[in-house]
């Protein structure tokens, strides 16, 4: 009895063990480099330049160490946050975009598309490595989901295709 008794728990905890490491298989985000596909092939590696006030707030991502703060422009968290303002960009300040990558969460279904670059300050003296989030999902009601992408910071008109970029 005592062996089937230790058996049982053996067993219990196996199945336990192989559904946490499937939960967070499944459930863990994914995603994956953009850079190289339109309308990004334009803009990354590429010396772009601010075309309204932009500001640097401090927004940790955990994940992304080396891109600590984020740019706004108006468009996410809104020139007027609640977070903290580290520098104010003026309009004609040079901008260079490192990479960009598209992110999935399985759990929620949303996705986002994150650029990560550089920009200098003159006024703080001082080089800010940055992510902003750009891009609007469409996949409600649709066939075939697709992007739009709003007016960013650099642009003087918003991009009016659709693009279809596919989820990792």
């Amino acid at each position: 009895m005592k062996k089937v008794a230790i058996g049982c728990g053996i067993f219990l905890v196996l199945v336990i063990g192989t559904v946490a490491i499937l939960f967070y298989i499944l459930t863990r985000p994914k995603y994956r480099d953009v850079s190289s596909e339109k309308p990004f092939t334009e803009i990354v590696n590429q010396k772009l330049t601010t075309k309204r006030p932009t500001l640097i707030i401090n927004y940790d991502m955990p994940k992304y160490k080396d891109y600590s703060y984020h740019l706004e422009d108006g468009n996410s968290f809104g020139m007027d946050s609640d977070l903290e303002t580290i520098a104010e960009i003026p309009t004609g300040t040079e901008v260079v975009l490192d990479k960009i990558e598209i992110h999935s969460n399985w759990v929620s279904g949303s996705s986002t598309i994150y650029l990560f670059g550089n920009i200098y300050s003159e006024e703080k003296q001082k080089n800010y490595a940055f992510q902003y989030t750009w891009g609007d999902y469409h996949l409600l009601y649709e066939d075939n989901p697709y992007w739009t992408f709003e007016l960013a910071f650099w642009q003087n008109e918003a991009l009016t295709e659709k693009y279809y970029i596919e989820l990792p």
